[in-house]
């Protein structure tokens, strides 16, 4: 039988783990709206720089 590497505390599997996940210096998700007041987008933000992206990955190399 394999065991099963990437199981979480509660019993689920992350089927496709991310190291980004471990980023500390990006928080989020957000949420953003637009100027009407509608949800529009999630965004994560780096706390160093406080440069904001929609996509967290895109935060790897930002500061």
């Amino acid at each position: 039988m394999a065991v099963v590497a990437t199981a979480t505390e509660d019993g689920t599997l992350d089927a496709f783990p991310s190291d980004d996940d471990k980023d500390e210096r990006v928080s989020g998700p957000y949420t953003g709206y637009d100027k009407y007041g509608t949800v529009d987008h999630t965004y994560w933000t780096c706390e160093n720089c406080g440069a904001e992206a929609t996509r967290k990955g895109a935060l790897t190399d930002c500061c």
